[in-house]
């Protein structure tokens, strides 16, 4: 990779973090934020602004993913910037909770633009750099949380919390303009080598897939998509009321608490090169598998009441946080890639999204009506689903490569026969 190309990736990895530091500023700090800012008790409202939030990204990331398809996505992402600086502004002068749920809804139509920067990434890596792109990816976005929960953790101490967003909107405006002046200094394309769909296809490792049809794209974004669905809910369902159990059940301070909350966000960060070196196609399915079990079990013991139980689960949970997602990333980033790679990333983010959806609303369910540790019990079951469906995934991955591989024999013996007659 040239300078140049250093340069749009690491601007792009910039963007990546300044977006997911002030997207996730309050996130472990939902119910106390409400409270302090708005005077609301309880957990209802928190779950409906969630679920509206996820809602809209539900909506528009295929949107953004489509259009991506005819318009350049760095054109895309600056207009998503400077509409998210705007209504990040607008945020600090909320004055009731539901006009900030509502300004929120309109910063988030533009900000699930942000989700064509990872693609982005990944074409500027090439596909012999994939998981050095997925290293990175996954290292700032773990550090923009941990960053993120130690500022979230500072910004309950203010007086006027919203005021923090009138510097979020100067820090989006900032990231606007060095985006604008990186993105016409560099083409985030590699000289010489424009990727269409049709030299992807032909140059995809797995090209022969093409021969059946547009079933088997199906039936792979089907089950691919319940996979990041589910592992989605595994990691957000633990979320939204973690801080406020632990502070119940172990006697800690907020700082502490937000601390224990971003340990598995630490050691994502120290994966790092462990994702380089194993989410490779020889290793990504011994990758997911294995950590998959190692999470879930580390799930379970941080439903048990002992802070030593609960510290030891989230290193286990932590220690693969980040592989088994970056993991996932690679089995698309091997099918797919040019233009078509934004748009079927966009379909992806709608799982995701959606998983992150559906898991305040399971979160609030069972704090209420079970106990404020079930989240965690829950996590782990649904870590056992994600299993079962990994398992039916790697069948129909196994599918394809037999077919594949049949089709392949086919193609040379009509060969040979041709130059026989």
């Amino acid at each position: 990779m040239d300078v140049k190309q250093s340069w749009g990736t690491y601007t792009l990895l910039s963007c990546l973090f300044l977006g997911l530091f002030t997207e996730v500023l309050l996130a472990p700090y939902y119910p106390q934020f409400f409270s302090q800012v708005f005077g609301l008790e309880g957990y209802a409202f928190i779950g409906l602004y969630l679920f509206v939030c996820r809602l809209v990204v539900v909506m528009f990331s295929p949107i953004w993913g489509w259009l991506s398809r005819y318009v350049e996505a760095k054109q895309l992402l600056l207009i998503g910037q400077a509409g998210t600086a705007w209504f990040t502004f607008m945020l600090a002068s909320a004055e009731n909770e539901t006009q900030f749920l509502w300004l929120t809804v309109a910063l988030l139509l533009f900000k699930s633009s942000y989700m064509l920067i990872y693609p982005l990434i990944i074409e500027q890596s090439g596909a012999s750099q994939m998981s050095h792109a997925a290293a990175k990816f996954h290292a700032v976005y773990h550090l923009a949380v941990v960053m993120s929960t130690l500022a979230g953790a500072w910004m309950m101490e203010l007086n006027n919390p919203l005021q923090l967003f009138y510097w979020a909107a100067v820090v989006d405006v900032l990231q606007l303009v060095l985006c604008l002046f990186v993105f016409k200094k560099v083409l985030l394309q590699r000289p010489g080598k424009k990727v269409t769909e049709e030299t992807a296809s032909s140059t995809h490792p797995d090209s022969q897939i093409k021969a059946m049809g547009k079933r088997s794209h199906f039936i792979f974004m089907c089950v691919l998509g319940g996979l990041f669905f589910t592992i989605t809910i595994l990691n957000n369902v633990i979320r939204p009321f973690f801080t406020t159990y632990i502070q119940d059940a172990f006697s800690l301070s907020i700082q502490m608490s937000g601390l224990l909350f971003l340990l598995p966000s630490i050691l994502a960060i120290a994966s790092m090169p462990f994702i380089r070196k194993f989410c490779v196609p020889a290793h990504v399915h011994s990758v997911y598998g294995i950590g998959l079990i190692v999470m879930v079990i580390g799930l379970f013991l941080q439903a048990i009441p002992h802070v030593g139980w609960m510290l030891l689960g989230r290193l286990m949970y932590g220690a693969f946080l980040a592989m088994t997602m970056a993991a996932l990333d690679m089995y698309l980033f091997q099918r797919f890639q040019g233009r078509r790679l934004s748009f079927y990333f966009s379909m992806i983010v709608s799982f995701q999204t959606a998983g992150e959806l559906v898991s305040p609303l399971l979160a609030s369910v069972l704090v209420e009506q079970v106990h404020a540790v079930a989240p965690l019990v829950a996590a782990s079951l649904i870590g056992v689903l994600n299993f079962l469906i990994f398992l039916t995934f790697r069948r129909e991955l196994k599918g394809e490569k037999k077919i594949a591989t049949e089709v392949t024999s086919l193609e040379v013996l009509d060969g040979s026969t041709s130059r026989s007659v």
